[in-house]
């Protein structure tokens, strides 16, 4: 069986919603977050997909994610998000060395959208960190701050960025915590449970020069 035939039947974007307002439709894809060195953040393509397939069957993250995809299921998923204007795949380098994924997403335009009051210009945000032995040694409350203050620099429409990471992840929950993100429970989605929180721009501008 070829590859093609193996990915039949998988939705490419499993989360982005086609049913959506002239007005949600309307807003435009998200920005990518500036950090300065010797952090840096860029737009993953699809020569990044063998290697963030290979993250993403990292036990650590496959258990968090569920996204322990094939190479070639992970290219199609890079660059239907690098063609849209839903979703964007991102690799975070630290120090000249990738060492994370992120996406970046409008979650007025995904299955997060009808369990909370959204409106077009919100944001959602994923972030894996790939070496298990750097998750909780406190890169998430380094970066986090840096990253939410670039993207709300750079949509002034947007007014809170969402989380929803699955509802046994304690290390993004406790990252939600420390942001000051409003908890807005625990919802049953098509293939998980999913704990929702909302940072509001307001709780944000303490990062925002």
């Amino acid at each position: 069986m070829s590859n093609a035939s193996r990915l039949e039947g998988y939705p490419v974007l499993p989360r982005e919603l086609k049913a959506i307002s002239d007005a949600v439709r309307s807003a435009p894809g998200p920005p990518v977050p500036q950090l300065l060195p010797p952090s840096k953040i860029r737009v993953a393509d699809d020569g990044d997909a063998e290697l963030i397939a290979e993250w993403m069957n990292r036990p650590h993250l496959a258990e968090t994610w569920e996204y322990d995809w094939p190479v070639e299921r992970w290219r199609r998923h890079l660059k239907a998000q690098v063609d849209g204007n839903y979703s964007l795949p991102l690799v975070l380098g630290i120090g000249g060395v990738d060492r994370g994924y992120l996406e970046i997403y409008r979650a007025a335009k995904d299955s997060i959208a009808d369990r909370y009051d959204s409106e077009p210009h919100d944001l959602g945000l994923h972030g894996a960190i790939a070496d298990e032995e750097l998750v909780n040694r406190g890169l998430g409350p380094m970066l986090l701050p840096k990253i939410v203050a670039s993207v709300l620099a750079a949509d002034p429409s947007c007014e809170r960025i969402m989380f929803d990471p699955d509802h046994r992840n304690t290390t993004v929950r406790g990252l939600c915590e420390f942001a000051g993100c409003r908890f807005l429970g625990e919802h049953e989605m098509s293939n998980r449970r999913m704990a929702l929180y909302q940072l509001d721009r307001d709780t944000a501008r303490k990062w925002m020069a």
